[in-house]
């Protein structure tokens, strides 16, 4: 396989892998907002703040690297 199909195919399953993050984000920051509103402050609402923040910092991560590949690509 050329490098550039390798390069290619690693950016989409970081694309694969943006799109679900995104998704889990925001399926917890509703939960987040309805305990919120309800005043529901226990285990659960910590433990999605805190994944809440671990998603974030891999969002970071996978934009970084995503643009690095894109960058790749270019030089080639």
């Amino acid at each position: 396989m050329a490098k550039i199909d390798e390069i290619k195919e690693f950016l989409t399953t970081l694309r694969v892998f943006f799109t679900v993050s995104i998704a889990i984000m925001v399926a917890i920051g509703g939960g987040l907002i309805t305990s919120y509103r309800q005043q529901t402050f226990d285990v659960v609402f910590y433990i999605g703040i805190f994944s809440e923040f671990i998603l974030m910092i891999s969002v970071l991560f996978i934009i970084k690297k995503l643009k690095s590949k894109t960058k790749e690509i270019k030089d080639l």
